[in-house]
């Protein structure tokens, strides 16, 4: 949810109310939901703004009595059934309480002609028995607190009102949004802060820092393991790709022109879901088997020990080094994991809109069976106006079609309306009977009627042309599910590993100390990441015993709330 109150405030309550409902020309009132009033004895448009305007005039000092501010909700709250014309009445009834317009004339009007559910709220700010005018001072800051409420009341999301941050003269990039509390309760639980868009200037940075990385990368692989190297890991989100550092985001489209998510999957010649499929299998298959080691039995002693001095000559064996180590590697497994769960998350989206988009097509299918049931019927009766025997007029029209062709067909019975049969009433001379000049009235409209079946029947046909396509979507959603699906388990199962990685990092983190950090042997972005990794963790370790000692003197544990 969030308000807006528009800069440019109504001058007339008649042209606000009739524009609202719809009833200005280019308008249609179907895209009114629903209306309420308050302390008005009519909903009718032009009736209601004409009381409102009477009371306004009653009052001399106030230059604006019209008042207009509109409530909007979230399309995914939308999409998941959530904004019900109940919650809507509901929403209006409370915003108006907590406003303390409950006295004042008003109009709720509900809109459904967009994307965002949408409710106008038009009020006479000049109450009607004391004719004093309602105070909008800090009227933002008195909505902002109001929808915010209303939205955890309801379990609804909370959208970024950013034209109210822009009044206030606030950096609208340097803000971070609104968090819903499934994101703000999944950072908590995996021990980490919710993620936060960059700003403009920290945008162009990262956009410079990562300009090679990009054109120089001919596989996601090549470019996964360069934006590791710096700190950076690439994620799902939506039906998107971001670039995190684990604790702030941009978007892939905010790298430049040729950074698309589309254009580097024809470069790569490979979809990301698939990369991270098989990124899924190798790590998979390295937690079942552990890291291989290097098989050196057909070497002789003083060789062995060479290759093995190599391969530990720039690992740190130390208690500290070992530490930075073991932290680094269950990062990037729980990063790794992270990005493999929202690549499972994003098929199994993709699955759902294809199944949707099947029963769509489906019900639109049978929409067009309606409507050529409709036409058919038209046609016919149509027909029958002219012809004495409509259905064997229609039988000739049908073997003319096949044998001409429609144009021509229709060329041809224009020409001779009696190729179809005989015609209603009589015509001797000039002279038609009452039939007959019905009859030819009704003849200009039989072509009409004709290739508005024709139309019907090819969008039928088109109907199921596209729940075909629909269905092989779908199939092919499924199987690039289960492709994961076999790789990385059951939803269950994947979660069990991601609980597994997250604790691990935990663990990892806990050995680790500042000076082990300072000392590490990494690249200075991954050293400035891991960094930050580690005191969350101490944060969180932090904030855990101080509830613990919050409860200690009452017996309770009060960490278990959290969880």
């Amino acid at each position: 949810m969030r308000f807006k109150v528009p800069r440019r405030q109504p001058e007339s309550f008649r042209a606000s109310a009739l524009y609202l409902a719809g009833e200005i020309k280019g308008l249609s009132p179907d895209r009114v939901e629903f209306v309420e009033v308050r302390n008005l004895f009519t909903d009718n448009a032009r009736a209601a703004s004409s009381v409102m305007e009477a009371t306004a005039a009653k009052s001399v000092r106030c230059k604006q009595p019209a008042y207009h501010f509109m409530i909007t909700f979230d399309p995914k709250d939308a999409a998941a059934g959530k904004v019900t014309p109940e919650l809507k009445r509901k929403v209006a009834q409370q915003v108006i309480e907590r406003m303390g317009l409950t006295e004042h004339q008003l109009m709720v009007y509900s809109h459904q002609d967009t994307e965002h559910p949408h409710m106008h709220f038009l009020v006479n700010r000049i109450h009607p028995q004391k004719h004093v005018a309602y105070d909008r001072h800090q009227d933002g800051k008195r909505l902002t607190g109001i929808v915010h409420e209303l939205a955890r009341e309801h379990g609804l999301n909370i959208l970024r009102n950013r034209e109210y941050e822009r009044q206030l003269g606030r950096d609208v990039d340097d803000l971070a949004p609104a968090l819903s509390d499934g994101e703000y309760w999944k950072a908590r639980r995996e021990e980490r802060e919710a993620l936060i868009p960059l700003g403009k200037v920290a945008t162009a940075d990262l956009r410079r820092r990562l300009k090679d990385d990009f054109y120089q990368s001919r596989t996601w692989a090549e470019l996964n393991h360069r934006l590791t190297r710096k700190g950076i890991t690439l994620e799902r989100k939506g039906q998107g790709l971001i670039l995190s550092d684990g604790e702030r985001f941009a978007k892939l489209s905010d790298m430049g022109k040729g950074v698309r998510f589309n254009t580097l999957e024809e470069r790569f010649g490979e979809r990301f879901d698939d990369f991270m499929s098989s990124r899924a299998a190798e790590i998979a298959r390295d937690d079942r088997e552990g890291q291989l080691a290097l098989d050196t039995s057909d070497l002789e002693p003083e060789e062995r020990r060479t290759v093995e001095g190599m391969l530990a000559g720039d690992i740190d064996t130390s208690p500290e080094g070992d530490a930075v180590r073991r932290a680094d590697q269950a990062d990037m497994d729980y990063r790794y994991w992270i990005q493999i769960e929202a690549a499972y998350r994003s098929r199994k989206g993709r699955v759902r809109y294809a199944e949707q988009q099947e029963v769509w097509h489906a019900r639109q299918a049978e929409r067009e069976a309606g409507w050529i049931t409709k036409r058919e019927a038209s046609f016919l009766e149509g027909l029958a106006k002219v012809y004495k025997d409509a259905n064997k007029a229609r039988a000739r029209w049908d073997e003319l079609e096949k044998k001409l062709g429609i144009k021509e067909a229709e060329d041809a019975i224009r020409k001779d309306p009696f190729l179809l049969g005989a015609i209603k009433g009589v015509r001797i001379g000039d002279y038609r009977t009452r039939e007959r000049a019905e009859a030819k009235k009704s003849f200009r409209y039989i072509m009409q009627r004709r290739q508005k079946l024709r139309d019907a029947r090819l969008k039928h046909g088109q109907a199921h042309h596209e729940i075909e396509q629909a269905r092989r979507r779908t199939k092919a959603a499924v199987r690039e599910l289960e492709i994961i699906q076999n790789i990385a388990g059951s939803p269950a199962e994947l979660r069990k590993r991601l609980a597994a990685k997250i604790a691990a990092r935990a663990r990892a983190l806990e050995r680790l100390s500042e000076k082990a950090l300072k000392r590490a042997n990494l690249a200075d972005d991954r050293k400035e990441q891991l960094e930050r990794a580690w005191r969350m963790h101490k944060k969180r370790q932090l904030e855990r015993e101080r509830t613990k000692e919050r409860g200690r003197p009452f017996g309770l544990d009060l960490d278990l709330f959290d969880d």
